[in-house]
């Protein structure tokens, strides 16, 4: 499991001062960019130099308890599957009461840049990502 530590900014709060709830896909994507980086696959360079993309084509979330603007709070990310040209990512917010807030979770295909098409997960990617599991 893959685990960072965050607050609550403005930026990201409704009018009420509470997470706003497309906040937290954001704040998904953010821990998954930072472990991709972690397991030397940044998505900047997957853009820039690999000969495959990744993509998300399925997201979930589901709320349980609010978290308001100033809060600390735990995300961790865990590779729930990892299928032949797919994986999927859960994600779980937690608070400081160690009670969940939110969980979500999203699928990745990972698809030739040239052909725009399904392609096996690298070896190495493979690898990586088994590691969460």
């Amino acid at each position: 499991m893959y685990k960072k530590e965050y607050f609550v900014t403005l930026p990201d709060t409704d009018a009420a001062g509470i997470l706003f709830f497309g906040n937290y896909l954001k704040l998904a994507h953010v821990i998954y960019e930072e472990f991709m980086i972690e397991i030397g696959f940044s998505l900047r360079h997957i853009i820039d130099d690999a000969e495959f993309l990744i993509v998300i084509v399925h997201a979930e979330s589901e709320y349980k308890k609010s978290l308001y603007l100033g809060d600390n709070f735990t995300l961790s990310l865990q590779v729930s599957k990892i299928g032949r040209t797919s994986f999927e990512l859960s994600y779980t917010f937690t608070n400081t009461e160690s009670q969940v807030s939110a969980t979500m979770k999203t699928v990745h295909v990972v698809i030739s840049k040239e052909k725009k098409k399904p392609i096996r997960i690298p070896e190495k990617l493979q690898e990586q990502l088994t590691k969460f599991q």
